[in-house]
Parts: C-alpha cells; structure tokens; sequence
C-alpha cells in the first residue's frame, strides 16, 4: 500500500513539472537607422549600438552600453587623466595649506622670514656693488695715467689692466645681477604664501598652535638655505 502511494505522488510530482513553464533568459534590443532588432542574445546588427537587456515580462533589467569608438576612447582616457591631474594638484594645495599653518601664525612672521631669506642675497648685493667701487677707483686711475700716451701707443701693461678691470665689472655685475633675481624670486614665494595664508584664515582655518619663537629659528627657511 506504501509503494502505491509513494508511485502515485511521484507521478503527480513529474505531471507538475511538466505543466510549468520552461525556464527562459533575457532578450536583447537595439534600434538602428529606425529599425528594431531583437533576438534571445545580443544581435550582430548591434554590435555599434546600445542594447537593452529586457526581462521576459517586458521590463528592463539593464542596458549594455556600445563599445566607444578611438576618439570617444581616447577622449576618455584624457578626462580620466584631467581627473587625477586634479585630484594630484587639490592634495598638494592641501599640504602647502597645513605646511603654512603650521609655520606661520600671522603676517609678521611671514615678513620675519621673508627678510631672513633676501641676507643672503642683499650681503652678494653689498659686497659687489663695493668691489665695483673699488674697480671704478682703479679705472680712473688708469684714466689719468692713459693722459700721459694721448698721442702715444698706450703700453701693453695699461691695456692688460683695463681687460681685466673690464672682466672684473662684468663679473661683479652679473653678481649683482643674480641676487637681484633671487630676490624677486623670494618675494614672488612670500607674496604667494601671505595671500594663501590670509585666504585660508578668511575661510576660517586657524594656525597651528606653537612656541612662535622656538619654531621659527627652527624653520629651515629662516637658515637662507
């Protein structure tokens, strides 16, 4: 009696499974120049269109994007490549903003290591422009001795010292010349910090707090290295 039943539900289970629909998968869509295409994979008419991907009740399960052509590739990879450019520059700003709150607590300082920075460059200043006094007292020297050979050839040993004072000039002024370039420099830096500075204060950031004195003698800035 057992076996009978147990035959009869199995055969009950195998007309069930028979009577429900078959499993089925996705259709796949596209539209091309006005014409439809569809078909239970992704049709070869599609290849270069965006494809929708529907469920067998009609409802959207997803969209397959078309493959990019070289340009739109290409353009891609230069925004992917502006984004991080980006993303690297916002991070560095975000590191010179913390270094200058965390080395300068108001303008005074600021001016305290710009100054410190331009000895260097003001001592190079100082020393030429005296050497190029120096070299124009020997110059006129020269000048009232060359009186002497007005109408003379002047001797070989005047005209070697003129050479080299001429040298000397030069060199001194491009001395001169440097320093005055490295100073521009410095002050273009500082004028650049003091405005980030007062723009980061305006925003509300706030300095870090510290012994003014001790760190900046500590600054390396202060060192003119």
């Amino acid at each position: 009696m057992a076996s009978l039943t147990a035959l009869s539900l199995g055969a009950c289970l195998i007309a069930s499974a028979g009577s429900a629909p078959a499993a089925t998968g996705s259709i796949f869509t596209c539209t091309v120049n006005g014409k439809t295409f569809t078909a239970d994979r992704v049709p070869p008419e599609c290849a270069n269109s965006d494809v929708r991907e529907m469920n067998r009740d009609g409802s959207l399960k997803r969209t397959i994007a078309r493959p990019l052509t070289v340009d739109e590739q290409r353009a891609r990879a230069l925004e992917a490549k502006k984004r991080l450019e980006e993303q690297d520059k916002l991070v560095a700003q975000r590191r010179v903003d913390k270094s200058l709150l965390e080395a300068y607590a108001n303008d005074e300082e600021i001016e305290a290591v710009r100054a410190k920075s331009m000895e260097s460059s003001n001592q190079l200043i100082a020393r030429a422009n005296q050497r190029l006094a120096n070299l124009t007292g020997e110059r006129k020297k020269l000048d009232d001795e060359s009186e002497f050979y007005k109408k003379r050839v002047l001797p070989d040993q005047i005209k070697r010292s003129y050479v080299s004072i001429d040298q000397q000039v030069s060199a001194e002024e491009k001395v001169v010349s440097d320093a005055r370039a490295e100073i521009r420099r410095i002050n273009e830096r500082f004028d650049a910090e003091k405005k980030r500075f007062r723009e980061l204060l305006a925003q509300g950031a706030r300095p870090v707090q510290r012994n003014p004195e001790t760190d900046i003698l500590l600054d390396p800035r202060f060192s003119g290295k």
